[in-house]
């Protein structure tokens, strides 16, 4: 077939199947919604054709339809996918808006794949496989801050990535005059990149200039910002149409695939129109027939980890077999070590075992090594694969997960953990989200290590414990490592994990040195279902049982140690069960722990509504009730801004006498 009839073919099957979504739509076959892409054929037809199919990457937003037929062919996969059966592309999971396959990925959430793009650029760049990335982004969402952050990094760091702009002039139902002041096509060359602008009336045009595009991206290793002027014929979604009979009559005059029928021998173009129109009739017939995806399969699909999956560089295994072998630095030592010292020399450990482990942040190049020095060493070391960044903790996390996406094990420090909010989109709706609503086809290796916690005098934005705001995200870890447990190791741990983990280091721990257990504390380790340490330290003997339970995580040990050592003094026998994997929660050895003594503290930094110790207070009512001599107490931060004075932040923070009063009014509790 010449290109002519290709391209009319492979537009027209994009226009029918979008069609035939609103058809099925109406005849409520189809829930949620659908956002298509009639008018703008020429840009998906024009770009994926550029491309080389079998290595580059795609990313695009909630209208990628045209860009997936474009790219795979799959009619069926699509229309399964739409009408939730087990057949579809991603099982039914993702819908109109959440596609995968091969090297493509979309996602719903605007702005937010710029970031993973870039990432999934940095990730080709330093496998050196030849291929580029191509993001697709509406005029829209030129408002979002991360995508001017992309654009910085992609030309500071020569990434070769291809920003397509496909300007339809609307943003659901606002034109662009309303929304964007300037030359959107302008912006880009603010951060030194090179472009083209052109209507995309014509696919060939838009060939051609896309194939400039991407050979110029792929020869310099540098973006470029293509923009098309086009426009969406049919509504955002479904029937949200508020522009004006006159208007659209104006457009539908200039339809790319009007204009390219028209070209066309008209036996040639009927033949091509019957094909297409059988092949999209049969694909609806089969996904009818067809069963959605049993709830017993995605949930399996949806928890899948690694012992399938290998990485595309260096060796073919999976993170956790490269550190399987990859012995604690800390159990290698013999003399004392801090905790500071255990997650660096762990570091250093990583980079050195694991090819596709990249570190990235802010000022975390020596001779600086980061705000807590965690990283000094590792720049000189491995200069290619620490990566210091501009304050943008958005892209910095949507980076990472555009790596972990094409193999790499990205590890990114957020400098205060305070900061975390600015990346909670990267975080909720991308790494947690990702490997779910592909239906188990995709992993994310990725760990965000960031500092929180106060007690140095930082004040209310640089002091505060914000991992309780992603507590209970599916499919997203929160690891925080006390004192008492191996940090370094539970690092290790989090890097080889199929999941992307918050790893918590608290600020007051860098010092302290690892508490392994004396002549008064004895420490116990044991798995927890998800296969991290929960570590109990008691001042008692064995066989005997404990007054008081103790359940904290983090940071509280550096308080309770101190205590367990005054209480033995007082012949109070004190059981501390501090879980490393804080969210999600494994309740059954805080039970087991709860058990032993019947009356429960829980402890932590942040203000106790609706926190981490309700959680686990309801978890111990409702498995250990019949145990329990007294109602779960529970201990934590004031409800306010913690202060930077430190005689306020003190008051406000929990103590070792706040704990050990908190105690000694449990142990006054009568029995239940």
């Amino acid at each position: 077939m010449e290109q002519r009839e290709r391209f009319y073919a492979q537009m027209r099957l994009i226009r029918r199947t979008e069609q035939t979504f609103f058809d099925l739509y109406e005849r409520g076959l189809m829930a949620g919604t659908v956002h298509t892409s009639i008018g703008q054929e020429a840009c998906a037809a024009g770009v994926v054709n550029a491309l080389d199919r079998a290595r580059d990457v795609i990313f695009s937003s909630h209208r990628a339809h045209g860009h997936f037929l474009a790219y795979s062919d799959e009619v069926d996969g699509l229309v399964a996918e739409l009408l939730g059966r087990a057949g579809g592309i991603v099982g039914g999971v993702g819908g109109t808006q959440h596609l995968h396959i091969r090297n493509l990925y979309t996602n719903g959430v605007q702005g937010g794949i710029v970031p993973n793009a870039a990432g999934a650029a940095l990730a080709e760049k330093l496998k050196q496989s030849g291929a580029i990335v191509v993001v697709f982004l509406g005029d829209g969402t030129m408002g979002q801050g991360v995508v001017y952050e992309s654009m910085n990094l992609a030309s500071l760091w020569s990434l070769p990535l291809l920003f397509v702009l496909e300007d339809n002039q609307y943003a659901q139902s606002t034109h662009r005059s309303q929304e964007h002041a300037g030359n959107l096509a302008g912006r880009a060359a603010a951060f030194g990149i090179e472009g083209a602008e052109l209507e995309a009336d014509d696919v060939f045009a838009v060939y051609e200039a896309a194939s400039r595009a991407v050979d110029f991206v792929r020869a310099n290793s540098r973006p470029y910002f293509l923009t098309l002027h086009t426009y969406r014929l049919a509504p955002h979604s479904k029937g949200d149409d508020t522009r004006s009979p006159e208007e659209l009559e104006r457009q539908w005059a200039r339809d790319p695939l009007t204009l390219l029928a028209a070209t066309l021998d008209a036996q040639r173009r009927d033949e091509i129109n019957a094909a297409i129109e059988t092949r999209i009739q049969a694909a609806v017939e089969k996904a009818l027939a067809d069963e959605p995806q049993a709830v017993d399969e995605f949930r399996a699909a949806g928890m899948k980890r690694l012992g399938d999956w290998r990485l595309e560089i260096g060796e073919s295994q999976s993170p956790n077999l490269v550190l399987s072998n990859l012995q604690s630095p800390v159990s290698n030592l013999q003399s004392p070590i801090s905790y500071l010292e255990s997650l660096r020399t762990t570091l250093h450990a990583i980079l050195d075992h694991d090819p596709a482990a990249v570190v990235l942040g802010e000022d975390i190049l020596d001779p600086y090594g980061g705000a807590f020095k965690v990283m000094q060493g590792l720049s000189t070391r491995f200069p290619d694969r620490v990566l210091t960044t501009p304050i943008c903790e958005a892209s910095i996390v949507g980076m990472s997960v555009g790596m972990a996406l094409r193999g790499l094990h990205p590890i990114a420090e957020i400098m205060f953990g305070d900061f975390v909010t600015l990346a909670a989109d990267q975080i909720v709706n991308h790494a947690a989200k990702y490997p779910a609503m592909y239906n188990g086809q995709v992993s994310m290796p990725l760990v965000i290590r960031t500092p929180m916690g106060g007690g140095r005098g930082y004040g209310p934005t640089h002091s505060q414990s914000l991992e309780r705001l992603f507590f209970g995200i599916p499919h997203l870890k929160l690891v925080a490592a006390s004192h008492a447990h191996d940090a370094g190791a539970l690092l290790q741990q989090a890097v080889a994990d199929p999941e992307p983990v918050i790893f918590v280091e608290n600020k007051l721990l860098y010092p302290l040195r690892l508490e392994r257990g004396n002549a008064t504390i004895t420490r116990e380790e044991a798995p927890d279902s998800h296969g991290y340490p929960v570590v109990t330290l008691r001042n008692y003997g064995a066989g005997e049982s404990p007054d008081v339970t103790v359940i904290a995580y983090g940071g509280m040990s550096r308080l309770l140690v101190p205590l367990l050592e005054r209480l033995a003094d007082e012949e109070i026998r004190l059981l501390a069960c501090l879980p490393a994997c804080i969210s999600p929660l494994d309740a059954a050895p805080l039970v087991a722990a709860a058990r032993q003594s019947g009356r429960v503290l829980v402890v932590e930094e942040s203000p106790v509504a609706f926190g981490w110790g309700a959680e686990v207070a309801a978890q111990i009512s409702a498995l250990a009730g019949d145990r329990l001599l007294a109602p779960v107490a529970r201990l934590g931060a004031a409800p306010t801004v913690i202060p930077a004075a430190k005689a306020l932040e003190d008051a406000v923070l929990p103590s070792t006498a706040s704990i050990e009063a908190a105690i000694f009014e449990l142990l006054t509790k009568s029995s239940l």
